[in-house]
């Protein structure tokens, strides 16, 4: 039996700022399920991203909760979130 499944699939525009981030072309460090890239990828963020509070800010107000952004991983976007 099969069951009908809907879903809502959306995409960011990426902000000007987002261009030259040190995360451009990353997507496996930043979109890892390994706690070792997950905490590289945080690392890129605090140290090497000028664009770190924008991003974050992005993250929140979008409700993202996949990913490393702005120096923050899911769970950690999911608990600044439900804070709010």
């Amino acid at each position: 039996m099969f069951t009908n499944v809907q879903y809502n699939i959306f995409m960011l525009k990426a902000p000007s700022w987002f261009e030259n981030s040190p995360c451009v072309g990353q997507d496996r460090l930043f979109f890892s399920s390994e706690l070792k890239e997950r905490n590289e990828a945080k690392k890129v963020c605090l140290n090497e991203c000028a664009n770190r509070e924008e991003c974050l800010s992005m993250a929140l107000t979008q409700k993202l909760s996949i990913g490393v952004w702005g120096g923050k991983t899911g769970p950690e976007l999911k608990r600044l979130q439900e804070a709010v």
